[in-house]
């Protein structure tokens, strides 16, 4: 693996953030709540699901490396040459795999979604 891992950042009150977040959007969560319930919000479309499906298509023809390797680890995890490991931060059993290098597919981190998106510098939403 690579030498120069990126760092992750301070946790914060996350607890906190999501019951400010939920009594300040309560009447718009409640709502999609209810069309997620009913089936009848944008994701589960057909427009929606021909827009993933070309997002997809661009992404894979855009970043093929990334693409290579995110399908090689995948394979390796389901034909057994690769083994889920937990968390590398936390501990945590519900793992995702970050490549800190796409031309070494079979070379991943393993991090919860949480850790995963602070190491990338993306906004976490979640338990």
């Amino acid at each position: 693996m690579s030498e120069n891992k990126p760092t992750l950042r301070e946790p914060y009150n996350h607890k906190e953030y999501q019951h400010r977040y939920y009594i300040e959007h309560r009447p718009a969560l409640l709502k999609r709540e209810k069309e997620n319930r009913e089936g009848t919000n944008y994701y589960n479309t057909e427009k929606a699901k021909k827009a993933r499906v070309i997002t997809h298509q661009r992404m894979k023809e855009k970043y093929p490396e990334k693409h290579k390797a995110r399908y090689m680890a995948k394979n390796a995890v389901s034909l057994g040459k690769l083994e889920k490991q937990p968390c590398e931060v936390c501990g945590s059993l519900d793992v995702e795999m970050h490549h800190d290098d796409y031309s070494k597919p079979l070379e991943v981190r393993w991090l919860c979604h949480r850790h995963h998106c602070e190491l990338e510098g993306r906004w976490f939403v979640g338990e």
